[in-house]
């Protein structure tokens, strides 16, 4: 009975604020489009690390976020400020995980009033380092990059798209026809049949706008575009399923209240988190282009 009003709240929230990030990102402003997802991410992680505080782990918040939102700035330098400098982007990434985790270690040693915190406080922040803000990164990679087999613009239109109508494919499939379960110890909710949905819902999102966006994606083929319909569905499944597990160890139903009917940041990302480095990554493998400049 209340599966109407809280599907209404769903679609209307992720139709807002993704229409508001893909006008960002299509419109061409690249600092805008860094800004934009570096928001979401730091919201989303700052969500990860309230659910691990909740269940009593030590988290170093604040410079997780900052070492975050680095990434974002390493980004917007070597291909926004000083593209020039784009050749040495791979060198800054490699010496912002090294200084991340020296820095983490060392926050450790030094504790609060002389106590030597647990070594679990460290591991923690990085993972919240590499699974949200990193990850998420390859979203503006995508949007921002040059490549020979796509305008960007066409690309993460196509990621966002497939990814978040495999989910809704999924949820429409699981909420009406939805009986046997697909991981019950993680996700109660989720169905074999939400899965299948979610996945023709991808399939038929990436043949739609391959169609209608040849000259945006002039290299796909036939095959490419049933591969990455069919992976994107998928790992955007495994990016939900990541995140259901993380809020099931710390024993909370949403990562956040603010977004009626999806819940948090990380609520709304979660399927991109992977999806978006699978992509940047087929490019790569398929047609080998390299990533940059």
């Amino acid at each position: 009975m209340n599966k109407g009003p809280s599907w209404l709240a769903r679609t209307g929230s992720s139709a807002v604020l993704w229409s508001v990030v893909l006008a960002v990102l299509l419109f061409g402003w690249r600092t805008g489009e860094i800004l934009a997802v570096a928001i979401f991410s730091a919201a989303a992680q700052w969500e990860f690390y309230r659910m691990q505080e909740g269940k009593g782990a030590v988290i170093f918040k604040g410079l997780g976020i900052g070492l975050g939102l680095m990434v974002y700035a390493i980004l917007w330098f070597s291909s926004v400020a000083w593209p020039e400098t784009g050749q040495a982007a791979r060198l800054w990434d490699e010496a912002l995980f090294v200084l991340t985790v020296i820095v983490l270690l060392f926050r450790v040693v030094l504790g609060s009033q002389g106590t030597l915190l647990p070594l679990e406080a460290a591991g923690l922040t990085l993972l919240g380092v590499i699974y949200i803000p990193f990850l998420l990164s390859f979203l503006c990679r995508i949007a921002i990059e040059p490549n020979n087999y796509s305008d960007p613009r066409v690309a993460v239109l196509f990621v966002i798209v497939v990814t978040k109508l495999g989910d809704t494919g999924a949820f429409v499939a699981g909420s009406l026809l939805g009986k046997n379960r697909l991981l019950p110890r993680i996700s109660p909710k989720k169905t074999w049949e939400g899965f299948m949905g979610g996945l023709a819902a991808a399939l038929l999102t990436s043949l739609v706008i391959v169609f209608f966006c040849r000259n945006g994606l002039p290299r796909f083929r036939l095959l490419d575009t049933v591969l990455l319909g069919l992976g994107l569905g998928s790992l955007g499944v495994c990016g939900d399923l990541a995140k259901s597990a993380a809020k099931r160890d710390a024993h909370v139903k949403d990562s956040g209240q603010w977004i009626p009917g999806i819940g948090g940041a990380l609520d709304l990302v979660d399927s991109l988190l992977f999806t978006a480095p699978a992509f940047y990554f087929y490019g790569l493998a398929r047609f080998g282009v390299s990533a940059i400049p």
